[in-house]
């Protein structure tokens, strides 16, 4: 046996190997079972540096289709702008943006 078709040979059994090994993997992953459910989190951070002016925060819930949600952030002119939003699969996203004095302008530095 030459010394290519036994590089050959070695190949195609190592393709063959991998091949099994993949489809052994497919078969443990159950991705019916991840489909099926209907997603849910819920999820929410805030940052309050005053040194910088990073002053934001955000909440977000989710139950299959449907999400709610809020962020906040200053803005340089010293007013909060708040987001409160919801999607749906009727409405599809929907955002009501507003805007409130918080009393001081940040300076920086």
């Amino acid at each position: 046996m030459s010394a290519l078709s036994s590089s050959i040979g070695l190949c195609m059994f190592l393709c063959a190997l991998a091949a099994v090994q993949a489809s052994i993997i497919a078969s443990h992953s159950h991705p019916d079972e991840l489909i099926s459910s209907p997603a849910q989190y819920e999820f929410q951070y805030a940052v309050h540096d005053s040194h910088t002016g990073d002053i934001k925060d955000q909440f977000e819930h989710r139950r299959g289709d449907y999400v709610t949600g809020r962020y906040s952030l200053i803005e340089p002119d010293g007013h909060r702008r708040i987001v409160d939003y919801t999607s749906d699969p009727l409405l599809g996203f929907n955002a009501q943006v507003r805007r409130e004095p918080i009393g001081s302008v940040y300076q920086r530095y």
